[in-house]
């Protein structure tokens, strides 16, 4: 379009050429005829705009120089030629191929005016002064350009767009997903090895769908390729941008994996490398509409926003198995201080009423006790699957309520004087934390009994604005030591420190005291 209007303006300009009218008309349509060709040559060729862009590119500047020489006046076409050519060096390389274009034509033009001084020609010295200067400040301001341009489509975020990372679908079908949708291809496919994994695995998505890829048991080459690429199977081309913004012609041999060359799904797209923490892999597009050098631009940034979803995957995945671990732990410990206690408990009592039975005493009413004490285990067991269901949060008053049947039925249970005192307020506690308090005073009172023959238990259950504070008092022998320090037992101390409180034991006066501070705030957490 600009060589056409370039020929039309002069053509319309009777002054004009100024000099050698006819070569000038000669060269002019010669130039629309290049124009025409290389326009349709590269209309929808990546590989012949790649290849044709420096030539291309040399005889713009030679188009410009030979213009400057022979016309003049308001038609001469040098100073649109000139910011037409410092823009193309912007679009096809980057700063400093702008920038030594800026300076060639600039020393072009001085050249030019050089020779028409010496050839004896009209010259215009204020004319030249200031149009010099203008191509002087165009430079420096299209050199800038050429600095800040990137045709990246907006930035990393706006590169691809996937959506929250989920669990419920799989991380690289919705980045395959979301990669075609972004580059308009008709389809595409992923290859991908977790960590240290041999054989990978694979996506195809197209018009028929997603499906599983069957990728060779022996890769010939890594997975990775040397950057994003353009490929074309068929021609066996393929080029990338290297990190000094150079062209590069590769072979497909030595670019691309052979089983993607000889697959049958592949004809002319772009393929980038994807790594992350978890693995690494590569997406192929085929069949981008428009495809061109400035994709290659694009799929660096998508390959950034790639990496990333695949490393929250990753982060969210590994929450939730600690999240899952964490469950089963509490879970466990809450079965061994609730159902294995009680069991222990029962034996004990089994085992009390076994002697009498064998002393001739009537052993009825130890049984009928029994039958009461598991019945209300069982219906605390149902109270327990009860607040596991329940929301996040419950009442301080329900906790005291809880301790005090439970301090019965362990005074019953274990054949000893459990009691308790609570001072607590209207606040409300987190149901873990309800669920912890009521296990620390089954574990501690089992213990006491068990281990040191406790007979006697007193339980103090208070309350602050931001913790919970059991104290649990019991006349047995004294607890195993261990470098002069009171051992307590694994599960109440995996317990307390779950749930973020405190532990102190000491021991005075025959007696010993466990004190257990829960803090409100991450009772819920534990």
């Amino acid at each position: 379009m600009l060589a056409a209007l370039f020929l039309l303006t002069i053509w319309s300009d009777a002054s004009q050429p100024t000099y050698a009218p006819t070569e000038t008309y000669l060269l002019l349509c010669g130039y629309v005829l290049f124009a025409a060709v290389i326009t349709i040559a590269t209309w929808n060729s990546w590989w012949r705009d790649a290849r044709l862009s420096g030539f291309a590119h040399a005889v713009d500047i030679l188009m410009f120089a030979l213009l400057v020489l022979l016309t003049d006046g308001y038609t001469s076409p040098f100073f649109a030629f000139f910011m037409f050519i410092l823009l193309s060096a912007a679009i096809r390389w980057d700063w400093d191929a702008t920038a030594l274009t800026a300076i060639f034509l600039t020393m072009v033009f001085l050249l030019v005016g050089l020779v028409a001084t010496w050839s004896g020609v009209p010259f215009e010295l204020s004319r030249f002064v200031v149009r010099t200067g203008q191509l002087v400040v165009l430079s420096i301001i299209l050199i800038w350009f050429g600095a800040r341009q990137s045709w990246t489509h907006g930035d990393i975020g706006e590169a691809l767009s996937i959506g929250h990372s989920t669990l419920d679908e799989s991380p690289h079908e919705a980045v395959l997903r979301a990669t075609v949708d972004r580059f308009g291809a008709k389809s595409g496919f992923i290859v991908w090895r977790e960590g240290e994994r041999k054989w990978p695995a694979g996506l195809s998505l197209d018009a028929d769908g997603m499906r599983l890829i069957d990728i060779p048991e022996e890769l010939e080459q890594d997975l990775v390729l040397p950057g994003a690429i353009l490929y074309d199977l068929d021609r066996g081309r393929a080029l990338r941008i290297d990190s000094q913004r150079d062209l590069r012609h590769l072979e497909l041999a030595t670019a691309m994996p052979q089983f993607l060359i000889n697959s049958k799904f592949l004809t002319t797209g772009i393929a980038f490398p994807i790594t992350a923490t978890s693995g690494e892999g590569l997406i192929c597009l085929d069949d981008v509409p428009g495809l061109c050098l400035n994709h290659l631009d694009l799929a660096d940034k998508v390959a950034e926003g790639i990496a990333n979803h695949l490393q929250r995957h990753a982060v969210l995945k590994n929450a939730e198995e600690r999240a899952e671990s964490r469950s089963r732990l509490a879970l466990a410990r809450d079965l061994h201080d609730s159902v294995v206690q009680f069991i222990a408990g029962a034996a004990y009592r089994i085992e009390a009423t076994k002697r009498s039975h064998m002393m001739g005493r009537n052993i009825q009413a130890d049984l009928d006790e029994l039958k009461q004490l598991m019945m209300q285990e069982q219906r605390e067991l149902r109270a327990f699957i009860t607040a596991l269901r329940s929301g996040p949060m419950t009442a301080i008053a329900e906790l005291g309520s809880d301790l005090a049947a439970l301090a019965e039925r362990l005074s019953r249970q274990w054949d000893i004087d459990c009691t308790i005192i609570t001072s607590v307020g209207e606040q409300a506690i987190p149901t873990r934390l309800r669920l912890d308090a009521n296990q620390i005073v089954r574990e501690s009172v089992a213990n006491a009994v068990r281990h040191a023959g406790a007979k006697t238990v007193g339980i103090d259950l208070s309350a602050t604005s931001d913790s919970v504070t059991l104290e649990i008092v019991n006349d047995g022998t004294e607890f195993p030591r261990r470098q002069n320090m009171l051992e307590l037992p694994l599960s109440l101390r995996e317990r307390v420190e779950q749930a973020g409180g405190a532990i102190d034991i000491a021991r005075g006066m025959g007696v010993t005291k466990l004190s257990f501070a829960l803090p409100i705030d991450q009772g819920g957490a534990g």
